[in-house]
């Protein structure tokens, strides 16, 4: 399955071909390490899809049934602060 996904704070975007088994959150890893993402910012990212976030933990194939996810869906990666005041 092919998706594209844009980086919120950039607008950068890539496509990529997932498979149903993987999870969002590696997913997400390797989207941030392609985009060239340091780690160090402190930030927690995470996949939208119609202005529903999708959950760390589930599949592709959970987020096809439970999300309505299709074939060269644009997902947006949002990032937010960890900790703070």
């Amino acid at each position: 399955m092919r998706i594209s996904v844009e980086d919120s704070r950039t607008g950068k975007l890539i496509k990529l071909d997932v498979k149903e088994h993987h999870q969002i959150e590696r997913i997400v890893d390797i989207i941030v390490k392609h985009m060239g993402i340091i780690s160090t910012e402190q930030r927690s990212y995470t996949l939208v899809l119609n202005d529903q976030e999708l959950p760390t933990t589930i599949t592709i194939q959970d987020a096809i049934h439970k999300y309505g996810l299709k074939e060269n869906d644009k997902l947006a990666l949002w990032a937010r602060v960890v900790g703070g005041f």
